[in-house]
C-alpha cells in the first residue's frame, strides 16, 4: 500500500539532504509572503470589524485587505507557483535519480514553460476555490449534524465522575473523522494539482490545458493501483490529523495541573516535534504523489520485470 512511498525514499535516498534543502527553500519563500499577505488581511479584518462596532468608517481597512488579497494571488501567479513548481522538480529528479541542481528550483521561469505555468496557476487558484467550498459545506453539515448530538451527549454523561474525560475523548474522535473526511476532498486536489505540476516540469512540449489533463490521466491510469495508493495518502494524512489537533488537545488537558514554567516548556518543546512531525510525512506525502504519477500508477511486479529485461538487453 505504501509502496510508491517507500520507492520514492529509496530512489531520492542519495540526494534526499540535497533534495530536502534545495526544495524547502522554494516552500520557505512561498509560505512567508503568503504569511505576511494574511497577517495584514487578518490584521485589518479586525480593525475594520472594530471600526464597524464604534461605527467608524471602515473604508480605508477594506481597500488595504482587498490589496493584500490581491498582491498575495499576483505573487502566487506570477511567481508563487512557478516556485512550488521547482520545488516539484526537485523531488522529481532525484525520484528519478537525476543529478538535482538548485537552477532546477526556477525552470518554471524558462522560456516554453512560463507562459503554461501562468495559465496553470490560475487553473490552480480556481481548484483551492472549488476545493475550499466544498470543506466549508462539509464542515456546516458536519456542525449541523454533530452540535445537538454532542449537546445530547454533554446531558447524558453530565451526572459522570470522568464527564469531562467523556467529553474530550467524544470530541477528539469527532475531530478526527471530520478532518479525515475532508482530507479525502482536499488530497484529491492536491493530487490532481502536483501531477499536472510535474507534466510541467518533466514535459516540454505539451500546451498547458494537456498538462492539465494529465493530472487526471495520473489518477485514471488504468493500471488500478489508484485506490489502494489514495488509502495510503489518506491513513499518512491521518497521522498528521491524530499530531495536530488531539495530541496538542491531550498535552494541554495533561499539564494543566504543572507549574506554569514547566507547562510552557513541555508545550514549547512538543510543538516544535509535532511542527517537525508534520514536515516530514508532508513531504513523505509529496513525493509519494510525484513518484506514483511519474510511474503512471504501474504496479511495483510489473516495474520490477521491466528493469530484469532492460539488464538482459544489456
Amino acid at each position: 500500500m505504501f509502496k510508491y512511498h517507500s520507492l520514492a525514499l529509496k530512489n531520492a535516498k542519495p540526494q534526499i539532504l540535497k533534495t530536502i534543502l534545495f526544495s524547502i527553500v522554494s516552500f520557505i519563500v512561498v509560505f512567508a509572503v503568503f504569511t505576511v499577505a494574511r497577517t495584514f488581511f487578518m490584521q485589518y479584518f479586525m480593525q475594520m470589524q472594530l471600526a464597524a462596532q464604534f461605527q467608524q468608517s471602515s473604508g480605508p481597512y477594506l481597500i488595504i485587505m482587498i490589496l493584500a488579497l490581491l498582491l498575495g494571488l499576483l505573487f502566487f501567479v506570477f511567481a508563487g507557483y512557478q516556485l512550488l513548481a521547482g520545488a516539484i522538480n526537485v523531488i522529481a529528479k532525484a525520484i528519478s535519480r537525476e543529478d538535482v541542481h538548485f537552477s532546477d528550483l526556477v525552470v518554471a521561469f524558462k522560456k516554453g514553460k512560463y507562459g503554461k505555468s501562468l495559465l496553470l496557476s490560475l487553473i490552480t487558484i480556481g481548484l483551492f476555490i472549488v476545493m475550499y467550498l466544498i470543506i466549508v459545506a462539509l464542515n456546516y453539515l458536519f456542525n449541523l449534524a454533530l452540535t445537538p448530538l454532542f449537546t445530547s451527549l454533554q446531558s447524558a454523561v453530565s451526572a459522570s465522575d470522568n464527564a469531562i474525560a467523556i467529553l474530550l475523548t467524544i470530541q477528539i474522535i469527532i475531530l478526527i473523522i471530520i478532518g479525515l473526511i475532508t482530507s479525502i476532498v482536499s488530497w484529491f486536489f492536491f493530487i490532481l494539482m502536483i501531477n499536472y505540476t510535474v507534466s510541467l516540469v518533466r514535459e516540454s512540449n505539451h500546451s498547458a490545458i494537456s498538462h492539465f489533463k494529465n493530472g487526471f490521466k495520473g489518477i485514471k491510469n488504468g493500471h488500478k493501483t489508484w485506490l489502494k495508493f489514495f488509502i495510503a495518502v489518506l491513513l499518512i494524512n491521518l497521522i498528521i490529523i491524530i499530531i495536530t489537533q488531539p495530541l496538542g488537545t491531550i498535552l494541554s488537558v495533561a499539564t494543566g495541573n504543572m507549574s506554569q514554567k514547566v507547562a510552557t516548556v513541555i508545550l514549547y518543546v512538543a510543538q516544535i516535534i509535532i511542527i517537525v512531525l508534520r514536515l516530514i510525512l508532508y513531504y513523505i506525502l509529496i513525493m509519494g504523489v510525484v513518484q506514483y504519477f511519474l510511474k503512471r500508477g504501474e504496479k511495483r511486479r510489473k516495474l520490477n520485470v521491466t528493469k530484469q529485461r532492460v539488464k538482459m538487453i544489456r
